[in-house]
């Protein structure tokens, strides 16, 4: 009786050579990968430390200006002189107009993490806070009382941070495990070239 080719199997000893050479060539393939560069990786824990201080530029300085204005702001209103849009539509530097402690002040609306407010339009009059000691430093007033929990730009640096990171380490776990088995590969080599010159 004739057996079909799905019934036959390879014979136990042929089985085992198979498997064995099939391990082999995995490791052989997993020997020549290439193995991450140091330079790479560096450059990603840079990024992840860049991205991190943008955040923190953005953070950091908004929260003070707000701190500031809310201790020893005086709320006022203000002529919006000039509200241009960037090229993606979001507000521009809205220049605008208020009396201070000494004359009238021309000046760019502060910014609250690299955001300006909307809906701001030339000739229009809103509330605005300055510093007394120094008018430049003015937000909305809304702004001062509430403003943005997190911003585009703040967000965006945020979630690139952790991302470089996570490559960064996953490169050099790579690293690490390419290296350690190409040494115990050169480590297992030693010896048989030693028994074949004896």
């Amino acid at each position: 009786m004739n057996r079909s080719r799905s019934d036959w199997t390879l014979p136990p000893k042929a089985a085992e050579q198979k498997a064995r050479l099939d391990a082999s060539r995995g490791k052989i393939a997993r020997l020549r990968q290439p193995v991450p560069q140091r330079r790479l990786i560096l450059t990603l824990f840079a990024l992840c430390l860049v991205a991190l201080g943008i955040f923190l530029l953005f953070l950091v300085p908004s929260r003070s200006l707000v701190g500031d204005l809310r201790s020893r702001g005086v709320a006022t209103w203000a002529e919006v002189t000039s509200a241009p849009k960037d090229h993606f539509g979001s507000p521009g530097n809205t220049e605008i107009r208020f009396r201070g402690p000494r004359g009238e002040v021309d000046t760019t609306l502060s910014d609250w993490g690299g955001r300006r407010p909307g809906g701001l339009v030339t000739g229009r009059v809103v509330s605005v806070t300055y510093d007394p000691h120094d008018p430049t430093r003015v937000l909305t007033t809304a702004w001062v009382k509430s403003p943005p929990t997190v911003t585009l730009p703040m967000l965006v640096s945020l979630v690139l941070s952790p991302f470089f990171l996570a490559g960064a380490l996953f490169l050099t776990f790579r690293r690490r495990r390419l290296l350690i088995e190409r040494a115990g590969a050169q480590t297992a080599e030693r010896p048989r070239s030693a028994k074949e010159h004896q």
